[in-house]
C-alpha cells in the first residue's frame, strides 16, 4: 500500500504497479493518475516536481500541452491507444457550476495539475477545482480563482508552463501558481510599452519554443509580444498589417515558422531563425483561425459571395491556395458563421474535420492523399449537429457535444455514432459550451450549469 497524495498524508489506497518506466501509477480510489520520483516518493499528478523532497520528476515521453490543439488547452499524459470504449454511461460525477452564458469567445477548460481551471465571465475570473471522483458530491471543492481587470474571453485562455498559468491581461502578462493561486502581474517587459499589451478577444496565446527557449506568443492589435518563460523577458515585434477591427486570431506554429491569420483573409507569418515578417493580403475573403498539419497550415475561407472552402498556406514557399471547395453559405448566415471563426478547425495527426453549414454532414480531409470526402451523419436518434470547436478526436472517434447531448462517431466503422444525454440523472439537460478535453483516462464537458467527467 502506498500513501495516496489525493486523500491525505496519512491514509492510503491501493495503486495498479506502475508502468514499464516505473515512475506513473494509477490510483484505483482516486481516480488520478500519480508519479513517482527516484526515490521512491509518490507525488500528485502532473506535479513537475517531488512534494516530499522537490526532485524533479521524470514524465512519460510527449509530456505537454494536449488536447485539441497541442499548443494550447489542457494538460494530460501519453496514455496508449484504446481499442474499446466503455459505453455505461458516465462513471465519474456532474458538479454544479455558477451559470455560464453561452458564447463561442469563452476560454478554453483546462486541467492542470489535479485541477480543473473553469471559465466564469460573470465574475471575471476563472476559477480552480479540485479533481474527485465522488458520486455524491454536488458541487467541486473551489482551490483558487485568478481575477483579471477586463472582460473574460478565448483571448484570456491562460498558458500552463512551470506550475503556474500565465494569462494576457491589460497592461501585462498574470502569473498565477497552480499550487496556491497566488498572482503576480508582470508589467516591466524589457523594451515592451505596457500600455501595448491588451488582449484581443478572438486571438488565445500560444505556447512554443523560439531559439530553444519556451516562450508564449501574443497577439497585439500592432504588434507580437514574444514572452520567454525563463526570464520574463520580451520581445515586441511591431507591424502595422492588421487593424483594430481586423486582429489576428489565435496561432499556430508550423516548423519555425508562427502563422497567424485575420478574419479579413490575411496571413501573417514570422521566421523564427532569424525573425523575418511576411504578411500576405486577400480581398472579398474571411479566414478562420489555423491549425498545422503535416508541415502545412490549414484554415477554412469563406469568400464574400458566401462559396467556403478549405485553404492552405505553405511556409516554407509563401504560397496561399484553395484545398477544396465546401458549401455555399446564404448572406443571412454570415456574422453566425464569422463568430466561429476565432476556433481553427478539427484536426488529428492525419485529418481533418469540418461541418456542413447545417452541422449534419463532416468534411474530412486526409492530408497524406490529398483527398476530400464529405458525411452524412445520422445515429439511431436522427441527424446531430456536428460542430468542431465542441468536439475532440482520439483513437480514431470523435467526441462531439450538441444541444441533444453526447454523440460519438466511430471514424473506422462508418461512421457509426451513438448518442448519450448529459443530464445525468438531472430534470434538465445541459447546454455544452466548451470543447471536451481529455485529462488522463477521463473526458471533462462543460455545460452552462454543471461540469461532467467520464470515463472514454
Amino acid at each position: 500500500m502506498n500513501v495516496c497524495p489525493y486523500t491525505n498524508e496519512s491514509a492510503t489506497c491501493g495503486l495498479l504497479p506502475p508502468e514499464v518506466d516505473g515512475t506513473i501509477a494509477y490510483c484505483n480510489q482516486c481516480s488520478q493518475f500519480a508519479f513517482r520520483c527516484a526515490a521512491g516518493h509518490w507525488n500528485r499528478a502532473f506535479a513537475r516536481y517531488c512534494t516530499h523532497c522537490s526532485q524533479k520528476l521524470e514524465k512519460p515521453a510527449q509530456w505537454g500541452m494536449a488536447s485539441g490543439n497541442p499548443q494550447r488547452t489542457a494538460t494530460l499524459p501519453q496514455m496508449p491507444s484504446i481499442d474499446s470504449l466503455n459505453h455505461d454511461g458516465f462513471g465519474s460525477w456532474v458538479a454544479n457550476i455558477p451559470e455560464i452564458e453561452s458564447g463561442e469567445s469563452l476560454p478554453g477548460l483546462l486541467a492542470v495539475d489535479g485541477f480543473i481551471v473553469v471559465p466564469n465571465p460573470r465574475a471575471k475570473r476563472l476559477d480552480a477545482y479540485t479533481v474527485v471522483n465522488d458520486s455524491n458530491q454536488e458541487n467541486l471543492n473551489l482551490r483558487w480563482s485568478i481575477s483579471y481587470n477586463s472582460e473574460l474571453t478565448y483571448g484570456s485562455t491562460p498558458i500552463y508552463h512551470g506550475l503556474h498559468l500565465y494569462s494576457v491581461v491589460s497592461g501585462g502578462i498574470q502569473k498565477t501558481s497552480v499550487i496556491d493561486g497566488e498572482t503576480a502581474l508582470i508589467n516591466n517587459i524589457n523594451g515592451v510599452d505596457a500600455d501595448q499589451i491588451e488582449p484581443i478577444p478572438a486571438c488565445a496565446p500560444l505556447k512554443c519554443y523560439v531559439n530553444g527557449k519556451p516562450t508564449m506568443v501574443i497577439g497585439l492589435n500592432r504588434g507580437m509580444l514574444l514572452f520567454n518563460f525563463a526570464d520574463d523577458a520580451g520581445e515586441y515585434i511591431q507591424h502595422n498589417f492588421f487593424e483594430a477591427i481586423n486582429a489576428p486570431m489565435s496561432p499556430t506554429l508550423c516548423g519555425q515558422y508562427i502563422v497567424f491569420t485575420s478574419k479579413r483573409g490575411d496571413v501573417f507569418d514570422l521566421g523564427t531563425t532569424p525573425f523575418k515578417i511576411r504578411y500576405l493580403s486577400t480581398q472579398k475573403i474571411s479566414f478562420s483561425a489555423p491549425v498545422s498539419l503535416n508541415g502545412l497550415v490549414y484554415f477554412e475561407a469563406l469568400s464574400d459571395s458566401g462559396d467556403r472552402s478549405l485553404a492552405r498556406f505553405d511556409p516554407n514557399s509563401g504560397r496561399l491556395s484553395k484545398v477544396a471547395d465546401l458549401d455555399h453559405l446564404p448572406e443571412r448566415d454570415f456574422e453566425s458563421r464569422l463568430s466561429l471563426f476565432i476556433h481553427p478547425p478539427l484536426a488529428n495527426e492525419k485529418q481533418l474535420f469540418l461541418s456542413d453549414r447545417y452541422g449534419q454532414s463532416v468534411y474530412t480531409y486526409d492530408s497524406n492523399r490529398g483527398a476530400l470526402s464529405t458525411k452524412q451523419l445520422q445515429d439511431g436518434a436522427g441527424q446531430h449537429k456536428f460542430i468542431p470547436h465542441r468536439s475532440i478526436v482520439m483513437n480514431n472517434r470523435i467526441y462531439a457535444v450538441h444541444s441533444s447531448g453526447l454523440t460519438i462517431w466511430e471514424l473506422n466503422r462508418n461512421w457509426h455514432g451513438q448518442t448519450y444525454s448529459l443530464a445525468m440523472g438531472e430534470t434538465t439537460n445541459p447546454k455544452p459550451v466548451a470543447r471536451p478535453i481529455r485529462y488522463g483516462d477521463k473526458l471533462f464537458i462543460l455545460c452552462n450549469d454543471r461540469l461532467l467527467c467520464r470515463d472514454y
